[in-house]
């Protein structure tokens, strides 16, 4: 069995618009269906507001709302990296640790470390 490298989880995961993508189709495998026309319908991205609009009527979706990533100001794909350590190691990476790999400050890095963790449970 061949590991996930660090360069497989770059190539992966290379900006924050690919992390997005990747947590649309994680969440709405099926198409997204939107509350307001009650329909699944095609979405286009918004990247102005990182979220998807309905083709009918215009109603926005945000992928992160309702998860650990929801407000957050610190880039998805800095999330997606510390996910990444955290499930190396089975959630044995220190908040200074991530404070350190992402260059983010110590409150960060210990809110990120204690919401992917709870997430890990």
């Amino acid at each position: 069995m061949q590991r996930y490298t660090v360069r497989d989880f770059q190539n992966d995961f290379p900006d924050d618009e690919v992390c997005i993508e990747w947590l649309k189709n994680h969440r709405w495998p099926n198409g997204i269906h939107c509350e307001q026309c009650d329909k699944v319908t095609k979405h286009y991205y918004i990247a102005s507001r990182k979220s998807y609009s309905c083709q009918e009527c215009g109603h926005h979706v945000h992928p992160t709302a309702g998860t650990i990533f929801h407000k957050s100001r610190t880039p998805l794909s800095l999330w997606f990296y510390a996910i990444y350590l955290m499930a190396l190691t089975r959630g044995r990476v220190s908040a200074k640790q991530i404070e350190r790999e992402l260059g983010v400050t110590y409150k960060t890095a210990w809110r990120m470390a204690k919401l992917i963790r709870e997430a890990l449970a």
